[in-house]
């Protein structure tokens, strides 16, 4: 009687590296697209109650004083140049302690942030992020706020979020950029 041989059980070598080569794509498209994410998420979640804390100081400022405080202007950021590495937010400008804003977001940012004001109908103050949003004057006092971040170390192409005394919807070019 013939001896029966049984199967061997296991992968062969060209099996194994197809699957192998199959995790490297899926990986190589997988990646991008969960550093992306993980960079828009980030961005929104320091930039939103920064925001709020600005524009509360800002419309407080407004109703005791009867205008907005003076421009810091586009080019003028706080903290000066936005990193992809975390940074303190503090000690916080003149500009910002005079107007009594107290950061409820986070101690470390990734961003800078600055406000642009100006009088009724006049655009004059706008600068070029402020255009690139299609912001333009209305006919009462008003503001915008810029947030100008770096959350992927290129120097390149960074994010910027807006927002203004017109709209307060937060908007974004170039997220997790």
């Amino acid at each position: 009687m013939a001896s029966q041989r049984r199967p061997q059980a296991g992968f062969t070598l060209i099996e194994l590296l197809v699957v192998i080569a199959l995790i490297a794509i899926l990986a190589t498209v997988a990646l991008p697209s969960f550093f992306s994410t993980s960079r828009k998420a980030r961005g929104k979640a320091e930039v939103a109650p920064l925001f709020s804390d600005l524009r509360q100081r800002l419309e407080s400022f407004h109703q005791e004083n009867g205008l907005y405080p003076a421009t810091i202007g586009e080019g003028t950021t706080h903290p000066a140049t936005p990193t992809d590495a975390t940074q303190s937010l503090y000690p916080l400008p003149a500009t910002w302690v005079a107007l009594k804003i107290r950061p409820s977001g986070p101690d470390e940012v990734h961003c800078g942030y600055t406000w642009v004001t100006g009088i009724a109908d006049d655009g004059t103050n706008i600068g070029a992020e402020g255009t690139a949003f299609g912001f333009t004057a209305p006919a009462v006092n008003w503001y915008y706020l810029l947030a100008h971040c770096d959350l992927d170390g290129n120097v390149g192409v960074d994010s910027y979020y807006f927002t203004s005394s017109v709209d307060p919807q937060i908007r974004v070019r170039n997220e997790g950029r």
